[in-house]
């Protein structure tokens, strides 16, 4: 315990040693005025110039103990970002496996027992009891398959960001029959990896939003680069935000923690002529990574 508290305010106890070395230079200073004996002058020089030098080495450690309790603060701030998004992210699993998979679940076992007490008295409406259950019991499949999806993007590790959203927006497209496109302006560069993950997330969280809430038919995406920085635009063609400046649930807040956590933004806003538009801004931190 001494130890630890020793090695976090070593720069601190350094600054006071020093500070006390000038102390004692000074009063040899004050006790040299009073010895005639002594040669004043060089004297003053020769302990002045030793007082800077400490006073000057306080000075570094002083900076050292502060640019050290900074950056510890920023870590622990970082800390607790990283923990809040894990639990929002936590949260959205949980709430899209209890509003999707489970309800589809739920109801087609209802169906199931419905088929079950109707099989001998009416077979033709227990056998339609009983394709609404598999029918349920598909869209759970590719409700669940969605899920694992989010939660392990292998897409984008095979395929890189381009392919990913390719791949996403075809399935999207043949579940609900929504017109959709992909403009894209990487020039078959692979992203860096953070980078790639990041919007590939906010991609996804995107699409979901708009098949939730937008109610829209036409979803345009664009990936490119500008700079040192990655641009990803969604817009959707949907009912638009009830509230621009305010996020709608959780899955919004979770892209901008998830942009803002990587250093970029995320802005949610109405798009101009209706509907919403999703535009993230990613740095690219220490650049591309090698052509596919």
């Amino acid at each position: 315990m001494l130890g630890a508290t020793v090695r976090h305010y070593r720069e601190l106890i350094l600054a006071g040693a020093f500070a006390g070395l000038a102390a004692w230079e000074v009063l040899e200073m004050l006790l040299l005025e009073r010895r005639p004996d002594t040669s004043l002058p060089l004297a003053l020089l020769v302990h002045s110039l030793q007082v800077l030098l400490i006073l000057g080495a306080t000075a570094l450690a002083l900076r050292a103990w502060r640019e050290k309790t900074e950056r510890e603060r920023a870590l622990r701030a970082l800390v607790e970002q990283v923990i809040v998004a894990q639990d929002d992210e936590r949260r959205r699993i949980a709430y899209d496996v209890h509003d999707g998979v489970a309800q589809l679940v739920v109801s087609a076992k209802q169906h199931v027992d419905t088929a079950g007490d109707l099989w001998h008295d009416a077979p033709s409406r227990a056998a339609a009891e009983a394709a609404v259950a598999a029918d349920r019991l598909s869209l759970a499949i590719v409700e669940t398959r969605r899920i694992l999806a989010a939660l392990r993007p292998l897409a984008v590790d095979t395929a890189g960001l381009a392919g990913a959203a390719r791949r996403s927006l075809d399935d999207i497209a043949r579940d609900t029959g929504w017109s959709v496109s992909l403009v894209e302006k990487l020039e078959g560069v692979r992203l860096p990896p953070t980078v790639e993950a990041v919007a590939y997330r906010i991609l996804q969280e995107a699409l979901s939003n708009a098949r939730k809430h937008a109610g829209s038919a036409r979803i345009e995406v664009e990936l490119s680069c500008a700079g040192n920085q990655f641009h990803l635009d969604v817009r959707d063609h949907g009912v638009g935000l009830a509230e621009p400046r305010e996020p709608r649930g959780l899955g919004l807040a979770s892209m901008q923690e998830r942009a803002r956590l990587v250093g970029g933004t995320c802005i949610v806003a109405p798009a101009t002529g209706g509907g919403t538009r999703v535009h993230a801004q990613l740095p690219l931190g220490h650049g591309f990574a090698a052509t596919s």
